[in-house]
């Protein structure tokens, strides 16, 4: 294909930013991603070393980052439990196409798959799994939460009653049905996963995988750079960093060639921008409240930097206590309340410091420190209200 279509650049972007593509939702751009297949399969193997999987009703592209982040689990779960729940469901799934059954069946599913514990004898144990009474309560709520995260993901369809009568009694059940996409949730793996004890293992052996495969320092850092809101130094492995310097020029003219992105690199921080966000695109600054009450929080703290009463580290990292934090958020609630929402009006100060947090631990622009105070990387400083305003 000699020239870059808008409708090509399109597959390529939606690919990349969404879990899938199903045809139902959108047939149009389902029909371009065919029409495109061998061409998208050669650029995402080159430029990312992903793999492409289209059938005939979906389109995915399997990514993999060997970086962990908080934000890359399900927002709405809740406990560990609520993962296994939904392996569980996954497993129950796996040979089913577009057959019907109830939560029960689910519920029968779980106890039969739900995985053993090793005692301390160093022998398994098996977990009882119950739907009834006090812990039974809890178990529901977690099933639940686990349904719907299933049917936001087109895994099942509820074809009668809800899945919210379940929370009141096990005897509440609800009729559902398989969209068939449950065995293709997962993406494939090269190795046995069941031999992994943790995240570390499972990290340590994609790596091993990763080195047959032909991956290198360019994948590594275009995946980086494309999935994260944001890399930093101190993060980065060898001579990575020195990568991004020495090729930044490309890494830059592909990303306004194919997505209309700037790529950004200081001394510590690299990132990619845009001038403008594209419709239904999740980004950050974005036009809500919760996004601008964070701008707002940035550029308070940029203020107090530039007033020079507050310092920044080496690596232009700010430590922000429990008491600079709070009063932040008091100064915000004086000078900007009056255009909030009336539920971030309704909050405390711990809620909007909680609120102010979690998504700043969301986009990768801050950690906790033990004493419950702030470390805010220098990449959220560079937010500045009377900028993105």
């Amino acid at each position: 294909m000699k020239k870059l279509t808008d409708e090509y650049l399109e597959c390529i972007q939606r690919l990349l930013d969404d879990f899938w593509v199903l045809r139902f939702e959108n047939e149009e751009l389902f029909f371009y991603i065919r029409q495109y297949e061998h061409e998208l399969r050669t650029y995402f193997k080159d430029t990312f070393r992903f793999k492409l999987v289209v059938g005939s009703d979906f389109a995915k592209l399997e990514k993999f980052q060997l970086t962990p982040h908080p934000d890359m689990g399900i927002e709405d779960f809740k406990e560990n439990k609520d993962y296994v729940f939904f392996f569980c469901l996954l497993a129950f799934l796996e040979g089913k196409t577009t057959q019907q059954f109830t939560i029960s069946d689910v519920c029968e599913a779980i106890v039969s798959y739900f995985p053993e514990r090793i005692g301390s004898d160093g022998l398994p144990e098996t977990t009882l799994i119950t739907w009834k009474e006090a812990e039974g309560y809890y178990n529901r709520l977690s099933l639940i939460r686990v349904l719907k995260e299933a049917e936001r993901r087109h895994l099942i369809i509820v074809i009668d009653r809800e899945l919210d009568g379940f929370r009141n009694s096990d005897s509440n059940d609800a009729l559902l049905k398989s969209t068939g996409l449950g065995k293709y949730f997962i993406r494939n793996f090269g190795f046995d996963i069941t031999k992994a004890n943790s995240l570390d293992d499972v990290i340590s052996m994609q790596t091993d995988q990763e080195k047959g495969l032909g991956i290198e320092t360019k994948h590594k850092m275009y995946r980086r750079l494309f999935l994260e809101p944001v890399m930093y130094k101190d993060e980065a492995q060898g001579l990575e960093f020195d990568y991004l310097r020495n090729y930044g020029h490309h890494i830059g003219d592909h990303a306004d060639k194919y997505y209309d992105m700037n790529f950004e690199l200081y001394l510590n921080t690299a990132m990619l921008t845009r001038r403008t966000s594209r419709r239904n695109e999740f980004t950050f600054p974005a036009d809500n409240a919760e996004s601008n009450l964070v701008v707002q929080f940035a550029s308070e703290v940029r203020n107090l930097y530039i007033d020079e009463s507050i310092n920044p580290s080496a690596n232009g990292n700010i430590s922000l206590s429990v008491a600079h934090i709070e009063g932040i958020v008091r100064t915000l609630i004086e000078q900007k309340s009056s255009k909030w929402t009336a539920t971030l009006k309704a909050q405390s100060v711990p809620e909007l410091i909680m609120t102010i947090t979690k998504f700043l631990f969301k986009w990768n622009l801050a950690r906790p420190l033990d004493d419950g105070g702030l470390m805010l990387y220098d990449a959220a400083v560079r937010f500045d209200e009377k900028i993105t305003s």
